[in-house]
């Protein structure tokens, strides 16, 4: 094999390994409670607050663990922190196999929120701007968020089918069925990750760039109160990246476009309450819609580095955030109108994920030294992923003092315009941007 071709090989599958273990090592904590919440609630015996109960444990640990594990992706090999994590990860499905109680559910979320978060974030966006070099950065997440989507998609559509193979297909549940088909869903969740740890091990390199070791790779003018942190100590690179107005902007990007990405937990139970579906065709829809993650991400990220820029890229994507929450505000639902519900989720679904694919772009685009790159991430990643703490238990709470008021709907109103508040303010954080952050413009032509 030519020395070019095995080199491409050779990259295509470091990504394409990247990409399975971004997306499995959350399967075991959210899949269920995103495609089966029904099930999940009737065989664990728990309502909408307590799940947003158990994700608000995940966040509150995953969100410190962002802060801590950051600079831990500046001193020591992705690849090895990679693997440790979906093994770890991997093995609290076993558990959650065995039905514990809620109490065995908090247990289990926390060591979740550890083991997905502390030693796996941070290096999963090192290892990905190290592979994208200086001008592939918005592609390269793009590709990482895309590639993430199309195998959530697979896996949630397989995962649907075999359900309603499982369970029948008549409209009353058998509890003992329903019952086996979620420990088999559970089994295979562990199993994927396991399958992604094998792949991360051989395919993905060892990391050239490293404070342990001293060297370091520029990247270009670094953003406003931002210089390179060569091998300076952890408090002082950290003092660094806390001074930057361009990171705390950043962060308030991903808080809103993290908030519209964790709505999509309740587009299923939605779909149930207001058009009328059932627990299989809404875990089917959700399946389908979820698609779009693929071809959003990926042309975010191509339009990121050719065309526009990423700042303005995210702007148009809250753009189309907004349009879908006015729908979702003003259509009133029923039975007949499902194919708008389906647009509708499609519109909304193309907006946050193509957010998703390519706001850790920013480092790049505000000028951030990549051997800041982990400390960065930990910081942004504080604050702009409290969503995991916050949106679960505020849209649990709503859902159920709505329906048991019999309002339901009013409860999902309260959610949309409380995201059409955050969608605003994330623009107007990629607006001040222009002035806080770097000025790398985009690439001209194909």
């Amino acid at each position: 094999m030519h020395k070019p071709l095995r080199h491409r090989c050779s990259r295509a599958l470091t990504m394409l390994s990247l990409i399975l273990a971004g997306e499995t090592v959350f399967l075991p904590a959210f899949h269920l409670g995103r495609y089966f919440k029904p099930s999940l609630m009737t065989t664990f015996g728990i309502d909408e607050f307590e799940l947003g109960r158990l994700g608000a444990i995940y966040g509150v640990l995953a969100t410190v663990c962002y802060f801590v594990g950051g600079p831990l992706a500046d001193r020591f090999s992705p690849r090895r922190l990679l693997v440790v994590s979906l093994v770890v990860t991997a093995s609290g499905s076993l558990y959650m196999a065995t039905i514990p109680s809620f109490g065995g559910l908090r247990i289990l979320f926390a060591f979740w929120g550890v083991s997905t978060i502390f030693a796996f974030w941070a290096p999963l966006i090192r290892a990905t701007r190290e592979w994208a070099g200086d001008d592939g950065q918005g592609s390269a997440f793009g590709i990482l968020d895309g590639g993430r989507g199309l195998a959530s998609a697979l896996i949630a559509l397989i995962a649907a089918h075999a359900f309603a193979a499982m369970v029948g297909g008549g409209e009353t549940l058998d509890p003992a069925r329903e019952l086996t088909a979620v420990k088999t869903l559970v089994y295979s969740y562990g199993g994927y990750c396991l399958f992604a740890a094998a792949c991360v091990w051989f395919f993905v390199p060892e990391s050239q760039t490293s404070l342990a070791t001293g060297s370091s790779i520029p990247a270009g003018e670094p953003p406003a109160g931002v210089t390179s942190g060569g091998q300076r100590p952890v408090l002082r690179r950290l003092g660094l990246v806390l001074r930057s107005p361009a990171i705390w902007l950043q962060a308030i990007v991903i808080v809103a476009a993290y908030s519209a990405f964790k709505m999509i937990d309740n587009y299923g139970i939605y779909a149930e309450d207001a058009y009328g579906l059932s627990h299989s065709a809404s875990a089917k829809l959700i399946a389908y819609v979820s698609f779009v993650r693929v071809g959003a991400a990926l042309g975010a990220g191509w339009i990121a580095d050719k065309l526009l820029g990423v700042r303005l890229t995210i702007q148009v994507c809250f753009g189309l955030v907004l349009v879908a929450y006015a729908m979702f505000l003003t259509v009133t639902p029923g039975p007949d109108l499902v194919w708008l519900l389906v647009a509708n989720m499609a519109v909304s679904c193309l907006g946050f994920f193509a957010l998703r694919g390519i706001y850790f772009a920013l480092l790049e685009e505000s000028g951030t030294p990549r051997e800041l790159t982990g400390t960065a991430v930990g910081v942004i990643s504080f604050v702009g992923f409290t969503p995991e703490i916050f949106m679960g238990p505020l849209t649990g709470w709503l859902i159920r003092e709505a329906r048991n008021r019999d309002d339901v709907m009013s409860g999902y109103q309260q959610i949309f315009w409380f995201l059409t508040i955050l969608s605003v303010c994330g623009v107007l954080a990629a607006l001040a941007l222009r002035w806080f952050g770097g000025h790398k413009q985009p690439v001209s032509g194909a």
